[in-house]
């Protein structure tokens, strides 16, 4: 249980820590404040998918060849179907105007989200996929396939490929992730979540909703801890067509104090967190 809730729980915490207010109205309007604040909903709904396969995946494993069960949740069903496929086991689950009673998001889930995976968190070796057939959330419609992948000792690469969220207003939003994820404390402790420590790495690229390419790319190691609700160290940068803004979460302390430097101007901003 510990393992997985490591490698998918932060994922709510990142889209918290990137969402923030600021009260610079003159920046309000500059296309890459209007992207960080756009990034937060992208990354809520793709991390929302996480903690559905988060949940799914800690309850009934089972070898049996195959299983079939319902949730009921909030309203609608969630039903899941598993089966193996030699050593990687194939879980299946359909949503049907599903809005699930743990979740703090009141959102209705539609479609097929397909889960494949092959070993253990514990295991030299271990690869899981994700991926989506006609799934909504509020009638947004979600693509993409996402990998983990470990790659060493506490240590997981993490890709998401033709990432795409297509509004119900019609615009579009792409993302394609790499980041590797490393393990640093915690993980000798199996049964407690909430004393572990890991670092994130990486990059994204894509399009948003007003058409402009952006880049995101960790300058320094976002440093996440699970009893804090918000980043506590590391350096972010977001690249909008010619204009940057840098994300600065600190030194360490948990506390929702970041620094944003945009323009050549640096801001003091409070974080919002999760909703």
């Amino acid at each position: 249980m510990k393992r997985t809730s490591l490698i998918f729980a932060a994922g709510l915490m990142m889209m918290a820590a990137i969402s923030f207010t600021s009260c610079q109205k003159d920046d309000e309007q500059d296309p890459v404040i209007a992207q960080v604040a756009e990034d937060s909903d992208v990354d809520s709904y793709y991390d929302d998918v996480m903690t559905e396969v988060d949940e799914l995946t800690l309850v009934c494993d089972s070898k049996d060849s195959q299983m079939i069960y319902a949730t009921l949740g909030g309203q609608g069903t969630r039903t899941r179907k598993t089966s193996w496929d030699g050593n990687c086991q194939v879980d299946s689950i359909t949503y049907n105007n599903f809005v699930n009673a743990n979740s703090c998001f009141e959102r209705v889930k539609n479609g097929l989200i397909v889960i494949r995976t092959c070993g253990r968190y514990n295991e030299a070796e271990f690869e899981r996929t994700i991926t989506f057939k006609n799934f909504t959330i509020n009638g947004n419609l979600i693509e993409g396939t996402k990998v983990i992948r470990k790659t060493a000792e506490h240590k997981y690469q993490i890709t998401l490929t033709n990432g795409k969220i297509t509004f119900t207003d019609g615009t579009t939003y792409t993302r394609n992730v790499e980041r590797t994820r490393t393990w640093v404390d915690g993980y000798d402790t199996p049964f407690n979540i909430w004393d572990d420590v890991y670092t994130l790495e990486g990059s994204a690229t894509g399009v948003n909703r007003q058409g402009n390419a952006y880049t995101h790319q960790i300058k320094s190691a976002l440093m996440f801890r699970l009893s804090c609700r918000w980043i506590i160290q590391g350096v972010i940068e977001i690249t909008v067509g010619d204009k940057q803004v840098a994300i600065d979460y600190g030194n360490g302390e948990c506390d929702n104090i970041a620094y944003v430097t945009v323009n050549g101007k640096t801001y003091e901003v409070k974080l919002r967190g999760g909703k």
